[in-house]
């Protein structure tokens, strides 16, 4: 269904954290695909979790926007994790997230997108509420934004 979008996408973001890989890929008019595994996961319950398509959020983002496409809790292997991804505008270069146990939980930030994950549910909720994360510009100065869709 996609084949055509998927010829043309780019890898934004290919990161291993631990036994989890997160794959982002992007191309022209917002299309996005998002793929996190779990290499750990018995041979026969191996899974992913991600999506793909052109978000309804594609719209151009100011340059200090934030946009996610995911954003909550999944499972692998009956093992819960929570993920954000999506876009960011041209002055964004860092967005960090503080976890429940007070841990800062650094996203990966490169052509215009962002991916972070950690393990356990604590996203569960964030994409009814939205979820506040730290954001750093080009020059040097931070904000807090809620994440949402």
């Amino acid at each position: 269904m996609y084949s055509t979008e998927l010829s043309t996408a780019e890898v934004a973001i290919a990161e291993r954290r631990g036994a989890w890989v997160t794959v982002v890929l992007s191309g022209p008019d917002g299309f996005e695909a998002t793929c996190t595994t779990d290499a750990t996961a018995p041979w026969f319950r191996k899974g992913m979790i991600g999506s793909i398509g052109n978000p309804s959020n594609a719209t151009a983002l100011p340059a200090r926007g934030i946009a996610a496409t995911q954003l909550g809790t999944g499972a692998i292997a009956d093992k819960p994790i929570s993920i954000a991804s999506g876009r960011v505008g041209t002055d964004v270069v860092a967005v960090t997230y503080t976890s429940a146990a007070n841990e800062e939980v650094i996203a990966t930030v490169a052509k215009g997108q962002f991916a972070f994950w950690l393990p356990g549910n604590e996203m569960q909720n964030a994409s009814d509420q939205g979820l506040p994360v730290q954001v750093t510009y080009t020059n040097g100065t931070t904000e807090t934004q809620l994440l949402n869709f």
